[in-house]
């Protein structure tokens, strides 16, 4: 499937990704709740995807680099709060239990610190220069050229990464690395969705293969990131019914993700979606 990304298409777009990373912002500094976190990490996925469609002369910009690379801090810092309040909600149903209080205690003065270096970080952002890219900044040729190396090279990355993951389900570092890819490449076909010139139904059908799949791979990740947590303790005997449910749960979920990997029919199952790209 031949991809072209119009630069006047892909402008509209940025500023629409710029924008929401902008609005999310200020929601974010104002209440950094578990919505805000999210709407923040997704609204900088997508800033990020049209970042690195552009070609290397305007990646290279100082004013988009550096609102770009700080963004990135930002949902860096976000992502390991995130971590804490997915142990958080898994703990909620070991709340009558004695070591519930002593766990909860230690994640919520962690949780405290990275969510004050997150807010400092978003402060920063806040006071960047909004970046802005013009049409007649982008050649065309260019664009669709870079646009389509990225694609081809996540694509490639699942290629690689996914018969791993499926004959080994103690990879988990793949697995994890796995669905960033999938999450990277499915924000870069957003930008051609709806554009026209593109075969839309064949774009849409991969990307909700895409969310899909990263929904599996996201529910897997919060059990690995429980069971790391539970691991690292120093009261095994006091937290072995939580790491047993974990691993039966995360045991369950990856069956669904193989099953799901190879579908009944292998002209709709998501490798084949994937090797359709470039």
């Amino acid at each position: 499937m031949a991809l072209s990304l119009a630069p006047r298409h892909f402008v509209t777009k940025m500023e629409e990704n710029v924008k929401r990373v902008d609005d999310r912002l200020n929601d974010y500094i104002k209440d950094s709740n578990e919505n805000n976190i999210h709407d923040i990490r997704t609204a900088i996925r997508r800033l990020d995807a049209s970042f690195t469609s552009l070609p290397k002369k305007m990646r290279r910009k100082t004013k988009i680099r550096k609102y770009v690379t700080t963004s990135k801090q930002l949902f860096k810092v976000n992502s390991q709060v995130r971590d804490y309040d997915i142990i958080f909600e898994k703990l909620q149903k070991y709340s009558s239990e004695p070591i519930y209080g002593k766990l909860t205690g230690s994640l919520n003065r962690k949780r405290k610190t990275k969510l004050a270096s997150a807010r400092k970080t978003a402060l920063s952002l806040r006071d960047l220069p909004v970046p802005r890219v013009m049409e007649n900044q982008i050649p065309a040729k260019q664009l669709e050229t870079r646009f389509n190396k990225v694609v081809l090279r996540l694509r490639q990355r699942i290629e690689q990464d996914l018969p791993v993951v499926l004959t080994n389900t103690n990879k988990i570092e793949v697995l994890h690395e796995l669905r960033k890819t999938c999450k990277k490449i499915r924000y870069l076909l957003e930008q051609v969705s709806h554009q026209n010139g593109v075969n839309k139904r064949e774009i849409h059908a991969i990307i909700t293969e895409l969310e899909d799949i990263q929904d599996i791979l996201g529910s897997i990740h919060d059990n690995d990131t429980m069971i790391a947590y539970v691991k690292k303790l120093g009261h095994p005997n006091e937290v072995t019914n939580v790491l047993h449910d974990e691993i039966s749960e995360r045991n369950k979920k990856y069956e669904d993700f193989i099953q799901f990997c190879k579908g009944s029919d292998t002209r709709h199952n998501f490798l084949h979606q994937i090797t359709l790209l470039t």
